[in-house]
């Protein structure tokens, strides 16, 4: 009896010592979702090759109105060979697509897209959307659970949520972990809950690169808050590797924290708000991921009727010389330039 209660001790801290024991912990306590992402990472399969962020998306009121009169692809045409070139188009969905959509005025502020808007969406490689917004609710529940059907008909992934913040809000694509998250309701969850997610997420997910797409920040306004700068920094403290900002309407400054980059605002992509140069200008934020280092190559946007497009040289010059005037000085030479290298 003794010789067997020694055996059963013996493999037990033989296991302990070599990692088995706490790995098969890990992985079965981790949440379902998270837990992918360790897989994704054995097998080094955690990144694509050119990612392009861009920002807010809303397809109503004036928008719509162009594409009736033209065709529903009428947004992207003059940029879709531009994103064409990256893997993976990131950006933030500012309301709902229903199969019946309502019909608001063109003075609303509530939103509902036509689901042929999915062929914009698919042409311009859109293959990740953030839903946590302060529009994507503007049909209620039903209208954001209709969302979610339709992207996913259209093999289209999705991130967050206009209140909630916990694990079901948080997706990986291509390796890379997206989480996106909404602060402009007074209701949405804490700024703890959403850092003891990130923390986790990182937890079990050691080497995947995190990126958090944040609503955030005060309409109009080209400049950061103080608001904005703490929780960016503790994000950024908990695990996040990469912060990209919408809600603003408007691009605003870029940050270096610990080596981590954080954009508080890409301004409008797709918009009808003509009302001035700022609201029809954006910034496209490219990223290559290498093991050792990250190329962020930054583009510069213009809208013409809601086509976003390419800036000539001239006006980008102008256009990155502001934006680095508004940024840290530690990254104004490289934003000039229209490319940062974060070395690991």
């Amino acid at each position: 009896m003794k010789g067997r209660i020694f055996l059963f001790i013996f493999l037990i801290f033989f296991l302990f010592c070599s990692g088995q024991i706490f790995g098969w912990f890990r992985v079965e306590n981790a949440p379902a979702n998270l837990s992918l992402a360790v897989e994704n990472v054995e097998k080094n399969e955690y990144v694509p090759q050119k990612i392009i962020f861009v920002g807010d998306m809303m397809f109503d009121r004036g928008v719509e109105t162009l594409m009736e009169k033209t065709s529903f692809v009428y947004p992207v045409e003059m940029i879709k060979d531009f994103l064409c070139t990256f893997d993976l188009a990131v950006g933030s969905l500012e309301g709902p697509i229903n199969e019946k959509p309502k019909e608001f005025s063109d003075e609303s502020l509530k939103f509902s897209f036509n689901k042929k808007v999915v062929e914009s969406l698919k042409l311009g490689k859109f293959g990740m959307l953030s839903l946590a917004n302060n529009h994507t609710l503007n049909m209620g529940d039903k209208g954001l659970e209709e969302t979610k059907i339709i992207l996913k008909e259209n093999s289209i992934a999705f991130t967050g949520d206009p209140i909630g913040c916990d694990a079901d809000y948080i997706s990986q694509k291509d390796g890379i972990t997206f989480y996106g998250v909404n602060v402009t309701f007074p209701n949405n969850c804490s700024n703890e809950e959403i850092f003891d997610w990130i923390k986790e997420t990182k937890f079990y997910n050691s080497e995947t690169f995190f990126v958090v797409l944040v609503h955030w920040g005060t309409e109009y306004k080209t400049e950061s808050s103080k608001e904005q700068e703490d929780l960016a920094h503790d994000m950024i403290d908990a695990g996040a590797d990469l912060i990209i900002g919408s809600h603003p309407h408007v691009v605003q400054n870029i940050e270096k924290y610990k080596n981590k980059l954080i954009f508080y605002s890409l301004g409008n992509f797709i918009f009808d708000q003509y009302f001035s140069k700022e609201t029809q200008e954006g910034l496209g934020v490219g990223v290559e991921i290498y093991l050792e280092k990250k190329i962020y190559s930054l583009y510069a946007i213009k809208n013409n009727l809601s086509q976003p497009k390419l800036m000539e040289d001239d006006e980008k010059k102008v256009f990155l010389e502001g934006l680095a005037g508004a940024s840290t000085d530690d990254l104004s030479e490289s934003i000039k330039s229209g490319s940062i290298e974060i070395k690991d």
